[in-house]
This record gives structure tokens, sequence and C-alpha cells, in this order.
């Protein structure tokens, strides 16, 4: 099978300066992991061109499977074979320690890949957002004034990503410091968003609830298609409608309204989704990529389980078997085969950790582990610690990502970080 797939994201050539975020380092990781250090432990592709353009062709990574004829369908990952357990905690402390080193640009923040000679360098909202959850994810496994200083740090720089000048409202644009009317993408939005309501679950600092809200305010009022009908587009371009803005903003959306009880966000969530039952469903109802494009994608559906849940918990029912039946029907369709890379593979296994944690179906932490297995296994590039290939070992190229770059290092890492919270 082949499907059309569109991941290219944008080093705006309207960015008004080079920026200088010297202070928003992460020097406090060096102290908290020297002794984590000597333990035994991606589509947006090219860094210059501009995303949204006419989707390219390319060989479908999420294939379905057959199953016998007479098999049993599992409705959930089995706990066998059972891997390993890693040490998670020093190996996410050890990756963003690397990260730090390898990947952080003289001005303080960071590239979007090693030996980066673009014109535009630093690392785009997709680029990076790996790094933002995994450190997330060790101050909530492990609290410390540094692990917490390290997040509010990182939270500060993620916050001059966002474009108070982009009309008619504003939003996160892809790149650090972009101002003006430049193209700026709803998924980009509420990836950061939900990475800021992580950084909130890890510090109780409500200035990131707000950061949050900025980005789905966004998404709902610009990115929905009210004039025909309904639907989250892809970018401020209205290429396409897409399924990235649909789950990860849903999910953006589930989390405020748990957060904060604003009514506001309910309505939102149930809008989304109540289109996408109607005409975004494949024919075993998980959600398209794009409304020309029904292939089903792990990190779209894993967010949208999570949203399910979300709603379920605040007491509506229907939610609650809708969230059972996506989940069953994700392990169905992808069972243990997520190739599609890093970067994405790590935000499903994110979220159906924590769908599993709160339903207490351990299959999804069992999967996870057997994927963080699988990546410590194969994925390191030789001797220097970067987890810079795919998690079976293949070229990360083949996986809609350039070489040698921040982002698939960052994934893995956080993977890792979300196991350790899982422990």
């Amino acid at each position: 099978m082949r499907v059309k797939r569109s991941r290219q994201r944008a080093r705006q050539v309207a960015v008004f300066a080079a920026i200088s975020l010297a202070s928003v380092t992460a020097g406090a990781w060096s102290a908290t992991v020297s002794a984590a250090a000597n333990r035994q432990v991606s589509g947006r592709l090219t860094a210059d061109a501009l995303r949204g353009g006419e989707p390219e062709e390319v060989e479908a990574q999420p294939t379905e499977r057959r199953r016998p004829a007479g098999a049993q369908a599992q409705s959930s990952p089995p706990l066998e074979p059972s891997a390993a357990t890693l040490p998670y905690l020093a190996l996410a402390e050890q990756g963003v320690t690397r990260a730090e080193r390898t990947w952080r640009a003289r001005g303080g923040w960071y590239y979007e890949r090693l030996n980066d000679h673009d014109a535009f360098p630093l690392a785009t909202i997709w680029g990076i957002v790996p790094l933002f959850e995994a450190l997330d994810a060790v101050q909530i496994a492990s609290p410390s004034a540094s692990h917490r200083q390290a997040v509010a740090r990182f939270a500060s720089g993620a916050e001059r990503y966002f474009n108070a000048s982009l009309h008619p409202m504003p939003g996160y644009a892809p790149y650090p410091n972009d101002r003006g009317q430049v193209r700026t993408w709803f998924d980009d939005n509420a990836w950061w968003g939900l990475a800021f309501m992580d950084a909130y679950r890890a510090t109780g600092n409500s200035r990131y609830v707000h950061d949050a809200e900025r980005a789905f305010n966004f998404i709902a009022k610009q990115g929905w298609d009210a004039a025909g009908g309904g639907g989250l587009w892809w970018n401020t371009s209205h290429p396409y409608k897409a399924g990235e803005p649909l789950a990860a903003g849903s999910l953006l959306g589930a989390l405020l309204y748990q957060r904060t009880g604003r009514k506001f966000f309910a309505q939102q969530v149930d809008r989304f989704l109540t289109w996408a039952d109607a005409h975004f469903l494949t024919e075993d109802r998980l959600y398209k990529r794009t409304d020309s494009d029904a292939t089903p994608t792990p990190y779209i559906e894993g967010p949208l389980v999570e949203a399910h849940q979300l709603l379920c918990q605040a007491g509506q029912q229907n939610a609650c078997a809708r969230a059972k039946e996506l989940a069953a029907s994700c392990w169905q369709r992808f069972e243990e085969r997520l190739n599609m890379g890093p970067q994405y593979d790590a935000i499903y296994l994110h979220w159906m950790l924590v769908y599993g944690a709160q339903t207490g179906d351990r299959g999804w932490l069992a999967l996870a582990r057997r994927k963080a297995a699988e990546a410590q296994a194969h994925a390191l590039n030789g001797h220097n610690g970067l987890y810079l290939r795919a998690w079976d070992g293949s070229s990360i190229t083949a996986h809609e990502a350039r070489p040698n770059m921040l982002q698939t290092h960052a994934a893995t890492v956080e993977l890792m970080a979300w196991l350790a919270t899982s422990n």
C-alpha cells in the first residue's frame, strides 16, 4: 500500500533576526546526572524546506497485517514476552545531558541537527518537542530542584515561539521568534500545548496552563473550518484537514477541561470529536490521517484514546466505551509494528502508557518496555551514546527524518523518561 505523506516543516525565511536565548540554558542537568553518566545504560523532513506543500508519495509505515482465519483478536498488548527492565531514569537523564552537550547552540537554545549550516539552524517546535516532554517526564519521575529548574528554563525558551503579531489571532510559530504573518501549524500548537501541560504537571506552575490555553485557543478559533462544515486545518494556508491537530488538539482541550473545569474546553472537544465521528472515521473506526487519506497512524490514534478516556473520567459515559473500543482497535491494527520512526511512535507510547495506567491495563506498559529494549539494543549510534537510528536499527532517513537530528535522539529519551514515571 502506498499513502501520501507530508510532514515537511518550515524554516521561515521571514525571521526577523537571529536570537539569543542564553537565559534559557539547561545547565542544571550536569550536577544531577554526573553519576548516571557512568551507569550502563521525526513528516517534517528538510531543515530549509517549507512545510505544507503537496503531499509526497512514500511507502506507508503503519501497514495492516491480516490475522489468520479463526485467530482470536486481542484487545490490548500481551504481557509476554516480557522485556528486561532497564534503568529508565538513568537512561533518560543521561540522554538529556548528551542532548545538552551535543545540540545546544552558542546562543543558549538548540540546533535542529548536528553540523547544521542552514540559514535558520535552530530547532523548530516539531524538532524539539520530544526534549520538552523528556524534561517534563524526568521531573515527574524524580522531582528535584535541578530537574524542576531545567523544566522552567526550557519552558521559558518555549514561550519565545509565541507570535503575538500573528493575525487575526496569535499562536505559536514553528521557529523561535518568528513574527508577523508566517505560516503556522495547528498541530505544532497542540504538541507544544501538551508539553506545557506536562510542565504544569511536573512543576505545579499554573503559568504553563496559561501557555497551553493560548495554544488551544489558536487551534479552536483559527484551525476550525467553520465555513466548510468543520474539521481542523493542517496549517494557516488551509491545504487540507488533518488528523494531527484533531488528535493532539482534542487531548489538549480535554486536559485543560480536567484542569480548569471551563466548559469552553469541553464544548470545543465535543465539537471536534462529533465532526470526526461523522466525517473522519475509517472502516475499523480508527481516525483518518487526512481528509484524502484514510490510513490510520499510531501517533494520531494514541492521543485520541486518551482524549476519550479523560472525557470518560469527566462523566461522559459514551466516551468510556469509545476509549476502550479505540484502544482495542489500535492494538488490532498496529500490534507491535511501531516503525514510523521514534519521533512518531514515542507520542503513541506516551499516551497509551497514560491510558494503561488509568485503566489498569498493563499490556501497554509491557509493549513500551519491549520497544525501549529494542531501542536500547539497536538505536544507539556507535560510541557517542546518541540515539540516532530507528528503534529497529535502520537508518533514520527511512523514517522521515534527516541524519543527526535532535528530534531522533530526544524521542527515544522521551520514551525512557515516561517509562521512568511508570515504574
